[in-house]
């Protein structure tokens, strides 16, 4: 016989109550929550035009693993990413994606496309060209691209089409040779961007049956500051580059000097602000006084104020207070009642 004690399994337990088993006798057992057996288990699965969303290299049985397609590709499904479950004979289907298509759209019964082939990849461009003299409305060439093609396929319209006005203007941009009153159908204007700015679209619009096809758009160039300037007797706080558009970092100074100046610094268009100064205390400038101050009137202007002296005036005919401060020698804001 066998005893149920003289077996030992690793994260596992018999699941019978019987404790002996005659010879030849043959038993169940089970693994403890959260472990599996060899067999009940998936190593990471080869991955075809796609990566894995999280790391890992072991599954047990009922696992999910998610995965997203590389860029212009999809699953068997039509979908950039998918999820495939670790089972008791492997994955439950292949992480793999297929190079995305566009198949010939439906189009103007008088429209004739080139090449002629049943489906494109990304990239691939579609010519067209228009029959019993008809004349083309829109573009005359689409682009195969993950989402479908793009622009919007032409047609083929019969008898006159429109001019157009004038081009509209471009914000922070402008347009080269616009020095026509009116503009023929098909006919096309470019535009450029200013300096610093980037073209987000195409750099032509085409005058199409009386209307200009959508403008560009100029968006201006994200510029990284340098390092952050150094400022005598003071210090930057740790801060870790780069530096983009609207980042700020702030300045101290060391013992016995006070700071004239903002406090932070800024990054703008690829430029800091002015950092502070750092002045060492006895050196520092007094301010001279104002009749204006209360409540030391009239002795105000004979008086000297030390810096980070706030002050308090009230203008003739006013309600309300006013306050200054004095900064190395001058006071912030001016002391005045002029409006």
């Amino acid at each position: 016989t066998c005893s149920k004690n003289s077996v030992r399994i690793e994260n596992g337990f018999l699941s019978e109550s019987a404790f002996t088993y005659p010879l030849n006798k043959q038993t169940e057992y089970k693994c403890k929550p959260g472990y599996v057996t060899a067999d009940e288990s998936c190593d990471r699965p080869v991955f075809e035009k796609a990566r894995a969303k999280s790391d890992g290299t072991w599954f047990r049985l009922n696992d999910r693993l998610d995965y997203e397609c590389l860029d212009g590709y999809e699953n068997r499904d039509g979908r950039t990413a998918g999820s495939i479950v670790c089972g008791q004979d492997g994955w439950s289907d292949k992480a793999a994606c297929y190079e995305r298509e566009c198949t010939v759209p439906e189009m103007d019964t008088y429209l004739n496309a080139y090449p002629r082939k049943e489906t494109f990849k990304v990239g691939d461009v579609l010519k067209f060209s228009c029959s019993q003299g008809r004349i083309m409305v829109g573009a005359d060439s689409v682009q195969c691209y993950h989402f479908g093609w793009s622009p919007k396929l032409p047609a083929c319209k019969e008898g006159n089409v429109k001019s157009c006005a004038p081009p509209p203007p471009l914000l922070n941009g402008k347009g080269k040779e616009m020095h026509k009153e009116e503009y023929a159908h098909n006919e096309v204007v470019e535009y450029a961007c200013n300096p610093r700015f980037l073209m987000k679209g195409s750099h032509k619009i085409q005058c199409v049956d009386g209307e200009w096809t959508a403008l560009p758009v100029c968006i201006e160039e994200e510029r990284i500051c340098e390092d952050i300037p150094d400022i005598d007797h003071g210090d930057v706080k740790p801060s870790v580059p780069p530096y983009h558009h609207g980042d700020s970092v702030e300045f101290s100074c060391r013992e016995a000097f006070a700071m004239i100046g903002p406090r932070f610094i800024t990054c703008i268009s690829g430029e800091w602000t002015q950092p502070p100064q750092c002045i060492a205390t006895d050196e520092l400038k007094k301010c001279k006084g104002s009749k204006l101050f209360l409540p030391d009137g009239e002795l105000a202007h004979k008086i000297e104020y030390d810096h980070n002296t706030n002050k308090s005036y009230q203008c003739r005919g006013k309600s309300e207070l006013k306050h200054s401060i004095c900064i190395n020698g001058k006071w912030d804001p001016k002391v005045t009642c002029k409006e």
